[in-house]
């Protein structure tokens, strides 16, 4: 009897500490919240939000900067491969045009990277935007924000 009372403490202390604490999940949350809080503060308006994916895109427009923010989870440490891309089939305009971000730290279980960019003036008559491509691997949330230049 007496260690059914001692297992049914320690199994209600584990639940207990399970529960205030949400792991990867609420880190995230907190470190979006965080983003922003951030970007909104600096004049960056609510683009997208790509939900644990590997890759999103997007239309850019002209004279516009943008700031992208990967959240991520990476509790082997493994290597991080995340980048913004214009996507074209052209080589040399493809790596010309090809961005990665700098880490920012992290939110518990959650790390966090930010890549920044600016457009210029787009040559020829193919309109006024050009599709960017974002890549992260492992799965990232990403937030999308952006004002004019």
């Amino acid at each position: 009897m007496r260690l059914f009372f001692v297992l049914l403490a320690l199994f209600g202390g584990i639940t207990v500490s399970r529960g205030q604490y949400g792991g990867y999940t609420a880190d995230s949350k907190t470190a979006g919240d965080a983003v922003k809080a951030a970007a909104f503060k600096n004049g960056y308006q609510y683009l997208i939000t790509f939900e644990e994916t590997n890759a999103g895109a997007i239309n850019v427009n002209k004279q516009t900067n943008y700031l992208v923010v990967y959240v991520y989870q990476n509790p082997n440490n493994q290597a991080v491969t995340q980048r913004a891309h214009l996507m074209t089939p052209d080589s040399v305009l493809l790596k010309q045009y090809s961005a990665k971000p700098d880490n920012l730290g992290r939110v518990g279980t959650a790390a966090v990277s930010r890549l920044r960019f600016r457009t210029r003036n787009f040559n020829g008559g193919d309109g006024d935007t050009r599709p960017v491509k974002f890549e992260a691997n492992p799965k990232a949330t990403i937030y999308v924000f952006y004002k004019k230049a």
